[in-house]
This record gives C-alpha cells, sequence and structure tokens, in this order.
C-alpha cells in the first residue's frame, strides 16, 4: 500500500533528482507541484495537530505557516492575491489541461523558479513528517550555497554549516550551471549506491 506521503515523498525526490541531472526540468517541476499540493491537502486536514506542534516549536502563533497556501496569503498583498495565484499556476495549468486552450503555448521557465517550487514542496513535506530524505537535504543545502540570502543561518547547527561548506566544493561560480548540478547529481548517485551496499 502506498501513502499520500509515500507518493509525495516520491514525487519530490524524483523531482528533486531530474532538477540535478539537468535533464527534465517539465516533469521536475509537474512532480514537485504534485507533491506540494498533496502535503498542502494532508496540513489542512492535520490543522490542529500541526498547528499545536509548531507552536511549541515556534512559540509565537504569528510566525506559524501550515501550507504554502499559508505563506503566499502572508507574502502577497490582499488587493493582488487571486493575481498572483493565477500567476503561480500558470505552468502548472499548461501542463495539466488542454481542454479550452490545446493550441497555447508558453515561455520556458528559469531553473531558479524550479528551485524555488521544489524548495516549497521540501517545506510542506518536513512540516508533515518532521523528516528530510537524502535528496532533500542534499537539495536544501545546495539551495543555500546557491540564494544564501532566503535560507536563515544557523550559526549554532555545525552540521548544516560543514554541509554548506562541502556543497561549496561542488559549486564553482553559478551553482545553476548545468556541469554544477550535474556534479551534484553524481554525488547523489554515489552516495545512494553507498547506502545501499552498506543496507
Amino acid at each position: 500500500m502506498i501513502t499520500k506521503i509515500d507518493a509525495a515523498e516520491q514525487q519530490l525526490n524524483t523531482a528533486i533528482r531530474l532538477f540535478f541531472e539537468n535533464r527534465d526540468h517539465l516533469s521536475s517541476y509537474a512532480l514537485a507541484v504534485a507533491s506540494r499540493e498533496v502535503t498542502d491537502g494532508i496540513a489542512k486536514r492535520r490543522y490542529s495537530e500541526l498547528y499545536q506542534r509548531e507552536l511549541a516549536r515556534v512559540g509565537d502563533p504569528l510566525k506559524i505557516r501550515l501550507s504554502y497556501q499559508e505563506e503566499l496569503k502572508i507574502l502577497v498583498k490582499p488587493g493582488f492575491f487571486k493575481d498572483f495565484q493565477r500567476i503561480d499556476r500558470k505552468w502548472q495549468n499548461f501542463l495539466k489541461h488542454a481542454d479550452k486552450d490545446p493550441e497555447t503555448e508558453i515561455e520556458s521557465f528559469k531553473t531558479k523558479l524550479l528551485a524555488l517550487v521544489i524548495i516549497w514542496a521540501i517545506k510542506n513535506y518536513v512540516l508533515i513528517t518532521q523528516y528530510l530524505t537524502i535528496e532533500m537535504k542534499i537539495f536544501f543545502v545546495w539551495f543555500a550555497v546557491a540564494e544564501p540570502q532566503l535560507i536563515k543561518s544557523a550559526p549554532e547547527d555545525v552540521t548544516f554549516n560543514k554541509a554548506i561548506d562541502e556543497m561549496r566544493s561542488y559549486v564553482s561560480g553559478d551553482a545553476y550551471d548545468c556541469n554544477t548540478l550535474e556534479n551534484i547529481y553524481s554525488a547523489i548517485l554515489e552516495f545512494s549506491n553507498q547506502m545501499r551496499v552498506r543496507g
């Protein structure tokens, strides 16, 4: 049997592998959005439980966000929220539907947009499970190197800081460079193979 969480995890892990493999960003995007949507739905159903846990962790009810949609409502001005949702769902709808506009074309999206979609999906997944897979850990550390202005620093987290230093050895110059992403993908494969041998 496969649970919704199992499905969200597999979709997200595959999205991350495709991202680093730098091969199929459309499928990576579709999988990451699907994972994020599933975990948003689970968060709504488990709202009370998750709220109490986050309140104990954060301590301030005004800082608690239990889904991607909740986070957006804080970040986007109220009068622009529906417009933002339409823009946010443009790619998602393009990839899922063709009943009204089968001949429509859309501009290519940037790798940075895909990275943001994946990081939000990871945030949702961790909120519910309190767990990160190997792929998610590697992506999160890479994202901290690629977009340091978007990640809160944690000076007391020695393991996280060590991982960031190690990730920098894979990133020479542009973190979004094809060769950089492929090097990280190779590292994921190597690590996964090592874990399989040990297990």
